[in-house]
């Protein structure tokens, strides 16, 4: 990475600033976008979040590195371009946890769970990142989920999620605890995102998975579009169960292309089947005061993914105005 790439200050960007989300300043909640939707370029990343008239960005990309790869000088200059942006750090994004796969009939010593050096290397890392960074929070997952075929899609959609053993249960449980042990010694929160391919793939499970693992410092990153996919609705149903545990929020768009296999696909924000306008307004009701981050996941090809995210994003502006009218 040249110094030139690292440099605070706007991409290039041949796209006029958009408008600020209708009555953003009355939102209870920040509006942000996960970098990676848009580019592996930290100011890249925070040049599309000022330009959209965000106020927080999530990082989980710096420069084509996990946040454990990265070098302090890495994450020191990250900093400098956020600040200078005038962003706040909502979360660093890691992959902790995401693709463990837990033994069958439980573990006794979480060291001996093949992976589990990795996966820690990783939680730590992204502690390290969020404090240089100013960030109190650090998303994880929750061990993946038996049978799963690369990222899950397709698979079948099943009420709640589909089972979740006791026995994975306890492990998972004991995997988290130990992660919000580490977290909390560093004055960080733990954020489980739910997704298809773990455990915790439905609000149900994910609240089963934070119900067991009873710590204060491991908390719900919500995302109502993989609850979505994963067999649940969202809202208001899964919302109802996730609201409790959620101080984190991101916000995407799917639909099913295929109900018998499972087979799903994302969209644009206000395309799909996600009510995006019914989570807002619950959000809105809530007085919910996290982060709200764009998750894009909607990528066609020939597009660029600023682009793509910039569409996503109108859907989200055209969501919040309708989820604001009185």
């Amino acid at each position: 990475m040249t110094d030139a790439a690292r440099a605070p200050g706007p991409a290039d960007d041949p796209h006029p600033p958009a408008p600020s989300p209708a009555d953003a300043h009355a939102l209870p909640f920040t509006l942000g976008v996960v970098n990676s939707e848009v580019s592996s370029d930290v100011a890249a990343g925070a040049a599309f979040a000022v330009d959209q008239g965000m106020t927080g960005i999530e990082i989980e990309d710096f420069w084509g590195q996990a946040a454990w790869e990265t070098h302090d000088a890495d994450l020191e200059c990250a900093r400098a371009i956020v600040d200078q942006a005038g962003l706040t750090v909502s979360a660093v994004g890691t992959q902790a946890f995401k693709t463990l796969v837990l033994p069958p009939g439980g573990a006794a010593d979480l060291a001996a769970i093949d992976g589990w050096a990795q996966h820690r290397m990783q939680l730590e890392g992204g502690i390290r990142a969020a404090q240089t960074l100013g960030c109190g929070a650090v998303r994880v997952f929750s061990c993946r989920r038996d049978g799963m075929v690369g990222m899950g899609n397709p698979s079948p959609r099943l009420p709640d999620g589909g089972p979740l053993p006791a026995d994975r249960l306890d492990v998972i449980a004991a995997v988290l605890r130990d992660a919000g042990d580490r977290a909390a010694h560093a004055g960080i929160t733990l954020v489980v995102e739910n997704v298809r391919s773990c455990w915790g793939n439905s609000a149900a499970n994910t609240v089963r998975i934070l119900e067991a693992v009873d710590h204060p410092r491991v908390e719900l990153n919500w995302d109502p579009a993989n609850d979505f996919v994963a067999g649940g609705d969202g809202w208001p149903r899964g919302y109802a169960l996730a609201r409790p545990w959620t101080v984190h929020v991101h916000v995407k768009d799917a639909r099913v292309v295929d109900p018998a296999t499972g087979l799903t696909a994302w969209e644009a924000v206000g395309r799909g089947q996600v009510d995006i306008v019914g989570q807002l307004r619950a959000l809105i009701a809530d007085g919910y005061a996290g982060a709200v981050n764009l998750e894009t996941h909607w990528h066609p090809e020939g597009r660029s993914r600023a682009d793509n995210s910039r569409e996503a994003f109108a859907g989200l502006r055209q969501a919040l105005r309708r989820a604001s009218a009185v």
